[in-house]
């Protein structure tokens, strides 16, 4: 068998060169394919939704009480998730990350599309807000006060339900055909008595302060035999306070700053700067009578709070194992206090920081 001529890299030479485009083009084809599964898998939704860390609020920037004291060295934030549909990208990738957790879509959205549970949280914020002005003046010792509003606020327009497009988050149902609707206990029992399923109703909203005639088609809601059209609803209320209170919450949905909202006004009007030089986090719904109320996401709250430089963190009674559970298991030395009262938060920030 012949040999190579001397000097030339050679037959044998040439096939390991060819061999390695072979590799590289078959490495470049994997990579490709991985990419567009990749992007695939992206625009894919995984029926779940993700509720991650998400950021927090120095709230001496954020609420403003009208004559209140400028802030102290200490610092009290809010703080609020991330919460979104996932892809199927998204739900791999995260599947297992701890910070991270999924809810099926349609339980953590409650039958509402993503941009109706995004109203129906911004409505929620205002109402938090106008109860953490009454909750933190009377912490105070100011005569403050929640005022019902005659009507039905909706909160939420159920998909499956005849008032889709029709009745809007925010509107104030004050009639329903020639019968007038003081409060949200009416409604049922106006469409029980007067109405049946398949008739045609006309229902009198207050919309941006415009009074509306919608007319709606009742028809049955799943697990409810009553006449219905479709619409969550709730009481308005509206506070009555001596120092007026403007707070900016920037986009940010839901009642679970209350709380801190009502602790930043009762500072702000005694001058006391509760958290003493630290920063101090907290969330929970809070009542116009100073009762906390258990919120969502709350281990996500201790990773977002913690990673702003938080090391005392209160939260509500219900919550407290699951806060307690994710700083231990992130190895966070926190100080997590469970709450029950707006009081019992001041007392527990007052004990943390002293």
């Amino acid at each position: 068998m012949p040999s190579a001529p001397a000097g030339n890299p050679g037959f044998i030479g040439g096939m390991r060169v060819q061999k390695k485009r072979r590799g590289w083009a078959s490495f470049l084809w994997i990579v490709a394919l991985a990419a567009i599964i990749v992007e695939v898998l992206r625009f894919i939704p995984s029926g779940y939704v993700m509720i991650s860390p998400g950021i927090t609020g120095n709230l001496a920037e954020m609420v403003h009480v009208k004559g209140g004291h400028p802030p102290g060295p200490g610092k009290l934030l809010m703080v609020a998730v991330d919460l979104g549909p996932a892809s199927e990208f998204q739900y791999l990738v995260n599947h297992f990350n701890p910070t991270v957790e999924f809810l099926p879509i349609q339980q953590a959205l409650g039958g509402l599309n993503m941009n109706q549970y995004v109203q129906l949280n911004l409505n929620m914020m205002q109402q938090s807000q106008w109860a953490a002005e009454v909750a933190g003046e009377r912490l105070a010792g100011l005569p403050a006060k929640i005022v019902t509003v005659p009507g039905a606020l909706v909160t939420g327009v159920l998909k499956t339900g005849t008032a889709l497009n029709k009745i809007l988050q925010g509107d104030l149902i004050v009639q329903i055909g020639p019968y007038p609707v003081t409060s949200p206990n009416q409604v049922r029992a106006i469409m029980e008595q007067h109405y049946k399923v398949g008739q045609w109703v006309s229902i009198t909203v207050r919309r941006h302060g415009v009074l509306r005639v919608v007319r709606v088609r009742t028809t049955h809601i799943a697990l409810d035999p009553a006449p219905a059209i479709g619409v969550a609803i709730t009481a308005l209320q509206k506070p009555v306070v001596p120092r007026p209170v403007t707070i900016k919450a920037n986009n940010i949905g839901g009642p679970s700053a209350g709380m801190m909202f009502a602790l930043e006004i009762y500072d702000q009007i005694t001058g006391r700067d509760i958290a003493h030089h630290q920063v101090v986090a907290g969330t929970g719904e809070i009542l116009p009578n100073g009762q906390v109320e258990p919120i969502g996401g709350v281990a996500q709250k201790v990773v977002t709070v913690y990673r702003a430089g938080a090391r005392i963190f209160l939260c509500p009674v219900a919550n407290y194992p699951k806060a307690k559970a994710m700083a231990s298991r992130m190895g966070y030395p926190m100080k997590i206090y469970p709450v029950a009262t707006l009081s019992q938060a001041l007392h527990d920030i007052q004990a943390a920081t002293s």
